[in-house]
């Protein structure tokens, strides 16, 4: 099963049970691990009213009746200023998909004082006793479509699109899917050797004993596949800077990872982000086959001690390069 619908990155075949890595706001993080019963899905297959498209057939038309000035064709036309007379509006919800699409008249959109969505830090950073921090999909949405002049410069649709800089719009779908199967995230992968890529919205990290025999700590290049992680290039520089283990940024396969598991040799498999830090992973369904990861049998150790290091950094418990005195 190959996902064609995100240019070139490949596929959603695995599903990851994700532990909560620790509460955002205790002083004290703990650690948890869930179990993970994915399956396998097609990301381009049905996609019942999730999916349910409108008609050009039940269009409502409101024309306006203040047309604006057009634009002097012999002067410059400013990106982002200017804009035709109508927009496109289609609303979607969730217990019933698209509604009716109509062309009004462009203008200003409309909130209520109290909506969430104007109160940033109530909607991204939820207090105690939330367990977590995510992207969600959205109960309700507005599809709005705007238009104005273009050049030749304007580039509508790229061949192929850039994956280090990406939309998270299109993983959404796959999230719930994965949600539904009692997951509570997805492993990307990538190419015909199935490359592993990212973990939801994370970097990915592997620690084990690799195949020569040492102790290494792996990572996916930056190659464009992947995003630049900040949190990734500290864990990065920590462990060099230890200087106990191998680190390494390259190429990893699932034939690669799956090996080092039936012979014993992994030892903790986590994801890194801004919000989690570093988020523990155990277990993995992969073309039917469950991989049993030992991360938190492990301690896991060189989680936790990633964990400390970054809060000592970030609380100023003591000096380090990457912070000044103000």
């Amino acid at each position: 099963m190959v996902e064609k619908c995100r240019c070139t990155r490949v596929p959603c075949f695995l599903y990851l049970s994700w532990p909560h890595c620790f509460s955002y706001f205790c002083p004290h993080p703990q650690i948890w691990a869930r179990k993970l019963l994915p399956a396998s899905w097609l990301l381009c297959g049905p996609r019942r009213y999730a999916s349910s498209n409108f008609k050009a057939a039940d269009l409502q038309l409101e024309m306006t009746q203040e047309p604006h000035q057009k634009p002097d064709p012999s002067k410059p036309l400013v990106f982002g200023k200017i804009f035709t007379d109508h927009m496109l509006v289609v609303e979607w919800k969730e217990e019933k998909g698209w509604g009716q699409p109509r062309i009004q008249p462009f203008q200003n959109l409309m909130l209520h004082p109290a909506c969430s969505g104007l109160h940033y830090s109530m909607q991204a950073w939820p207090q105690p006793p939330s367990p977590s921090l995510c992207i969600s999909s959205p109960l309700l949405c507005l599809l709005l479509s705007l238009f104005f002049p273009g050049r030749a410069c304007f580039v509508r649709s790229w061949s192929i699109t850039l994956l280090s800089a990406r939309n998270y719009g299109p993983t959404v779908l796959v999230q719930q899917e994965a949600k539904k199967r009692g997951c509570e995230q997805v492993l990307w992968l990538y190419g015909p050797d199935h490359q592993l890529t990212e973990v939801g919205t994370m970097n990915i990290f592997i620690y084990w004993t690799h195949e020569d025999g040492v102790l290494e700590l792996v990572t996916p290049p930056l190659d464009g596949v992947i995003l630049p992680g900040v949190v990734r290039q500290s864990l990065l520089d920590l462990a060099r800077t230890w200087g106990e283990f191998r680190v390494a940024e390259r190429k990893i396969t699932m034939k690669e990872l799956s090996r080092a598991l039936e012979e014993r040799r992994g030892r903790e498999v986590f994801g890194s982000g801004t919000a989690c830090q570093v988020c523990p992973v155990h277990q993995i369904l992969y073309q039917g086959k469950h991989l049993h990861i030992p991360t938190m049998e492990n301690g896991p150790e060189l989680i936790l001690r990633f964990l400390k290091e970054l809060k000592a950094i970030q609380y100023g418990a003591g000096a380090h390069d990457w912070m000044l005195p103000v």
